[in-house]
């Protein structure tokens, strides 16, 4: 069975590469990708910010390099974002192998995946379970970009599965070790993003607690404070503020930096498991378990901590609901481990069977679509890289008159950190004479106007 497992993770590691390499082309999808990419490559080079004067709000020429999920202060330049993720990343950036990492760790939680199935549900669930995470588009896409999901997910799942070793009672107090690993996993998981780490914490903090294990408690508070506090040191170095993430400092006062209580919650939560189902259609089968109660207390653990997931993001109404069920995607393991049990449970019934088959129809056809609409956006995004890769000169400027498909001018401009050394360049465009005083600065650069879709004209002053 450890063969079997490991083959086919490493099936599925070659998939996302496949993904990654021929549907999303090694596109960054997003500023958000893009974002993460910079801050990698800083990281890369012991750098938690890129200087030039240039980076100043203040800075009349700022305007034409304002990046989307970048923050701009007093002359230093960072991502938005924290610094988890960058730094895994930031190990592949050094080799120029960022697009190693995440299905590094995608191809690791399927491997923890099966290895939990094997030993809690059974093996003959294993192939059943692989089916449902390698025919599911949404997952793989997501786990072939360059998002911060993938690694929350992977370390989320890491420490459910640490955990599950020591629910044994006779166990429990020899594994302190493994506790505070537990802790230092989710303390991890809140350095790549602030909300992920929430739901699997409050479980076991739960579970401990009804067993009376308050020193095992203790231990993974510990070893999540030791990872957990590190947001202190980095909050201070970039925005002169312990307790100012660079996050809020970026949004300035904007809504989407906001968690609350808002009758916007019930709107996005319902959009967003409306996207569970046709991202994940097997997932319907749970309502098999309303015709007749499934006595598993595994499935209630799956199922309360995907629901706490989804109630975690209820209070986080503000921000987009898509692309996808995004902000659910590291819980999806327990969603898949969900619909596995009940298969488990109902497989004899003749309902179950029929629901299974239509299911897995489902998710084939579903799956489908979405991997097209998914890989026909983003040759449309990439009309720019495109539209840039006519150009014979090395050393060029594109002036951006307008974003490319559903992707707007900040989320375009994709310098690198020192910009005086860069071939190739991109600006927000205007006719004034600030504009010129901009190029005046690279006199060997030649200049191009960019506007979607696919036109590209020189400039002339």
């Amino acid at each position: 069975m450890k063969r079997k497992i490991l083959f086919l993770s490493l099936l599925s590691f070659l998939q996302y590469l496949l993904v990654h390499f021929v549907l999303i082309q090694g596109f960054a999808n997003s500023g958000d990708e893009q974002a993460y990419l910079f801050q990698a490559r800083l990281f890369s080079r012991g750098q938690l910010y890129a200087e030039d004067p240039i980076y100043d709000r203040a800075n009349p020429l700022n305007k034409y390099v304002q990046a989307d999920a970048l923050d701009d202060v007093g002359g230093r330049r960072f991502a938005k974002y924290d610094p988890g993720w960058a730094a895994l990343l930031s190990l592949g950036a050094r080799l120029r192998v960022e697009w190693l990492v995440a299905p590094l760790l995608g191809a690791l939680t399927v491997f923890l995946l099966l290895s939990y199935v094997s030993r809690r549900i059974g093996d003959e669930f294993i192939g059943t379970t692989w089916w449902l995470v390698t025919l599911c588009s949404f997952f793989f896409f997501s786990v072939a970009n360059f998002g911060s999901h993938t690694s929350t997910m992977a370390f989320v799942f890491g420490a459910f599965f640490l955990y599950d070793h020591t629910l044994d009672e006779h166990q429990l107090e020899r594994s302190r070790w493994r506790l505070l690993s537990v802790g230092v996993l989710l303390g991890y998981c809140s350095l790549i993003r602030y909300l992920d780490w929430i739901p699997l914490m409050a479980w076991i903090a739960f579970d401990l607690l009804r067993q009376r294990k308050i020193k095992g408690l203790i231990v993974v508070l510990l070893g999540f404070g030791l990872l957990a506090s590190c947001h202190l040191f980095y909050n201070k170095l970039l925005t002169g503020s312990a307790l100012l993430p660079p996050a809020v400092h970026d949004a300035r006062g904007n809504l989407q930096a906001r968690l609350g209580v808002s009758w916007a919650g019930f709107e996005i939560t319902a959009i967003r498991l409306r996207r569970v189902l046709y991202a994940f259609p097997p997932a319907i089968l749970l309502l098999l378990c309303l015709m007749r109660p499934c006595n598993s207390a595994r499935l209630k653990t799956y199922l309360s901590l995907f629901a706490l997931n989804v109630f975690t993001y209820f209070f986080y109404a503000w921000s987009p609901a898509g692309p996808g069920p995004r902000y659910l995607f590291p819980y999806f393991p327990f969603l898949i481990l969900a619909v596995v049990e009940v298969y488990r449970l109902k497989r004899d019934q003749m309902v179950a069977k029929i629901g299974w088959r239509l299911a897995m129809a489902c998710l084939i056809v579903c799956s489908l679509v979405y991997g097209a609409d998914q890989t026909r956006e983003i040759y449309k995004r990439r009309d720019l890289e495109r539209a840039v890769a006519t150009i014979p000169t090395k050393k060029r400027i594109i002036l951006l008159q307008s974003g490319t498909y559903e992707m707007k001018i900040p989320d375009l401009i994709r310098n690198p950190p020192d910009l005086w050394s860069a071939d190739t360049l991109y600006f927000a465009y205007d006719d004034g004479v600030g504009i010129a005083n901009l190029l005046k600065r690279f006199p060997n650069h030649s200049v191009y106007i960019y506007r979607y879709p696919g036109s590209l004209k020189p400039w002339s002053e």
